[in-house]
């Protein structure tokens, strides 16, 4: 809850410090892995988000878990994003949208899909 807050209020560094500390103490889950990738891409560690969501993503591979597979698009999602001119993002906001998982994580994890963002977007007059 800590790092939560830390990241709302703009400090990412502190964020990834905090996350870091809880994984001294126990192994953080695949959701808590996932979102201190996020954290390292907001706190500008790009190579180091890399290398996080790129091991988790790996790690998750052959999973049947609704929720581990979410967690591999977003992964996927996430790496595309730190890969100029790579459109795989939207490919793997369309795929886990298909998986019945916790709508919760849904939340935590948002992705946008390229037919949303058309949607959302309003014609000029």
């Amino acid at each position: 809850m800590k790092a939560f807050a830390a990241e709302l209020r703009g400090s990412f560094e502190r964020a990834v410090r905090l996350v870091d500390e809880a994984a001294e103490i126990m192994p953080l889950r695949p959701a808590d892995r996932a979102y201190r990738g996020v954290l390292l891409m907001k706190a500008g560690h790009t190579r180091e988000a890399h290398r996080a969501l790129a091991a988790l993503r790996h790690e998750l591979s052959d999973s049947d878990d609704p929720n581990l597979r979410y967690l591999r698009h977003f992964c996927t999602h996430q790496l595309s994003l730190l890969t100029p001119g790579s459109g795989q993002w939207g490919y793997e906001a369309k795929q886990a949208r298909l998986i019945e998982c916790s709508r919760v994580l849904k939340r935590r994890f948002p992705m946008t899909t390229v037919d949303e963002i058309h949607v959302r977007i309003k014609p000029r007059e």
